[in-house]
């Protein structure tokens, strides 16, 4: 096994790519935008439950010499959150569409970053299960000749062929030339 096994960390895509951060970071603060437009309405819309009927707008109270109302700002102002929460997830949408889009760009360097430590992970890897293949493959026979004699279920068996995997790991990579 590698010495720097412990040491390697995979970047994330952020770390790799400018622009997938760019869109990440815009992505969440659009987010947190939303929960607090969200939260801001909420309130609104629990003050305003209990009012009914024509509410005065300030010129018109002014006019009619009546004092303007508390409520008509927070209904302007509630048409205003509603407007910008559609508004927000309408960005939100969009920027996630790019993020996903990018996502496909920004995974190219990535691969290429962690390419050099996989091919050294998984050559050690390879290496191992090559000096544990025989001794998987002989403890098989002996299962197979167990379940011939229905013995087998006196014994710990693995629930996979251990060997099977092993073999398509080392023939894979060695196909890829990773091993």
């Amino acid at each position: 096994m590698p010495k720097n096994t412990e040491a390697f960390e995979v970047p994330s895509l952020a770390e790799v790519d400018p622009e997938y951060a760019r869109l990440d970071a815009q992505f969440h603060d659009l987010n947190s935008q939303k929960a607090a437009t969200d939260r801001e309405f909420a309130v609104l819309r629990e003050e305003l439950a209990g009012t009914r009927g024509p509410v005065l707008s300030d010129s018109v109270a002014a006019l009619v010499g009546e004092a303007p109302s508390s409520l008509t700002g927070k209904r302007q102002r509630a048409a205003e959150l509603s407007k910008l929460s559609s508004d927000l997830a309408t960005a939100i949408d969009l920027v996630g569409k790019r993020l996903r889009e990018r996502r496909d760009l920004a995974k190219r360097p990535l691969i290429a970053a962690v390419r050099e430590e996989y091919a050294s992970r998984a050559a050690a890897a390879a290496t191992a299960l090559e000096a544990a293949l025989e001794p998987l493959r002989a403890i098989e026979e002996l299962q197979r000749d167990f379940d011939a004699n229905d013995i087998a279920g006196s014994f710990e068996w693995p629930q996979s062929n251990i060997s099977h995997f092993a073999v398509q790991f080392i023939e894979g990579n060695v196909r890829k030339g990773i091993a």
